[in-house]
């Protein structure tokens, strides 16, 4: 028995230092037959280092062999070693007949480092010396999916299956298909591929997107089912509660959508996303001190997010809490970019405190942003109506008319002002 198998041998038993003992011993005495099966078995060990070593040897015997180069090349690439691995794999010619294989790596390495374009030229090179090499097609085909082309994606994958292949390198195809149809939006595609999947191999994080589709798709029914055998499966899948929530919303089960936020909240007491949605559903019921245990939960988790400060000030808002309405945006509007919402409501806030010259700048710095927003500007017609800025308001009536040219108390409006000129 060699020392390689002695060394694998003494692996399996978990010893460890004997087994690098044995490994030290093959490098001096075992044939190099031997060195490249014990490579081959230390690779799916893990061992990169003793590989390393055994292909830095065996390359001093045999520096014709460019497979050792690329082994070499793959090392550097999990040490994070890119510089290294790049030079392994320059000394390998084109006329090597590892220079496809090289081309694989080159390809990895420069997605590695996000040259995604170059990347793609490495693999379109590979395919054209080996046009039906099934590896190459796959490579493409994932490539194309983490650069966001889809069809392209799409195309390579549909073209593995058609050669009779579910899945490859451990990647289900059918999943692979549905999740990238449902990037462009085609849902029906979508569903179709991701069903397939599950019929092939049960995958919680397939059974995710499905249960998302169907929403999409305004499935509900479909989508609550999905979701809630997700759950069942692995309750800790803190992403499926809010699309579960939602699809109840959707199904008018109120009650059990905000029950369904606080299971994932048990889960994930961290999930800002989850505070935020659960307050919107809190507001429909009419619980509004739950809901604005929720805001502010979600802002301690999510500060920088002005959707949740926007719907917060709307909750404030509606319970004509003013001050707190204007303390709140003022400390958002130190931000350089803002929701021009953020500018009505302090607009709207500062009238409910009489603070009409404070309201009057706000609703001009939204006015802008909100000229096809009908509600706005209805709102700044009667701020405008009451505080005789007969000059501005006819600006602000006309955008009005543009979009609801047949609204009598705006037309009355209109007149009255016409008729005071």
């Amino acid at each position: 028995m060699s020392n390689g198998q002695m060394m694998i041998e003494s692996l399996q038993k978990n010893q460890l230092e004997e087994a690098m003992d044995y490994f030290e011993e093959a490098i001096k005495q075992d044939t190099d037959e031997e060195l490249y099966v014990l490579a081959d078995s230390l690779y799916h060990l893990g061992f990169l280092n003793e590989i390393k070593r055994i292909n830095l040897h065996l390359l001093e015997r045999y520096p014709e062999d460019d497979e050792l180069r690329v082994g070499l090349a793959e090392i550097a690439i999990e040490a994070n070693e890119l510089e290294t691995a790049m030079d392994w794999l320059l000394e390998v010619a084109e006329e090597s007949p590892v220079y496809p294989q090289t081309l694989l790596v080159l390809a990895d390495l420069y997605q590695v480092q996000g040259l995604y374009e170059v990347s793609e030229q490495k693999l379109l090179k590979a395919k054209e010396i080996v046009p039906d090499e099934s590896v190459i097609d796959f490579a493409l085909a994932e490539l194309h999916f983490s650069m966001g082309k889809y069809a392209q994606a799409i195309h390579g994958y549909e073209e593995l299956m058609a050669q009779g292949l579910t899945e490859f390198s451990g990647i289900n195809l059918a999943a692979r298909c549905g999740s990238s149809y449902s990037a462009l939006g085609d849902l029906e595609q979508a569903i179709l591929y991701l069903e397939q999947s599950l019929e092939e191999k049960e995958n919680i994080d397939t059974l995710f997107q499905l249960g998302f589709s169907y929403l999409q798709d305004k499935q509900y029914r479909r989508s609550i089912e999905t979701l809630n055998k997700l759950k069942e499966l692995d309750p800790s899948y803190t992403s499926l509660y809010p699309y579960l929530a939602k699809g109840l919303e959707e199904e008018n089960e109120l009650d059990k959508a905000l029950e369904t936020v606080k299971e994932g909240l048990r889960v994930d007491q961290y999930n800002y996303e989850l505070f935020y949605y659960g307050a919107d559903i809190a507001i429909k019921l009419e619980n509004e001190t739950l809901a604005e245990d929720y805001y502010l939960k979600a802002i301690q988790l999510a500060p920088e997010n002005a959707s949740v400060q926007l719907a917060y000030t709307n909750l404030l808002l509606q319970q004509e809490r003013y001050d707190e309405t204007v303390e709140l945006i003022q400390k958002v509007l130190i931000q350089n970019e803002v929701d021009p919402q953020f500018y009505w409501n302090l607009a709207l806030a500062n009238e409910g405190l009489e603070e009409y010259p404070a309201a009057g700048t706000a609703y001009q710095k939204a006015y802008p942003a909100l000229r096809q927003n009908k509600d706005f500007l209805k709102s700044y017609i009667y701020f405008l109506r009451e505080e005789g800025e007969r000059l501005i308001i006819k600006d602000v009536l006309n955008d009005y008319l543009l979009i609801e040219p047949t609204d009598a108390e705006i037309l009355e409006i209109l007149e009255e002002i016409n008729s005071n000129y």
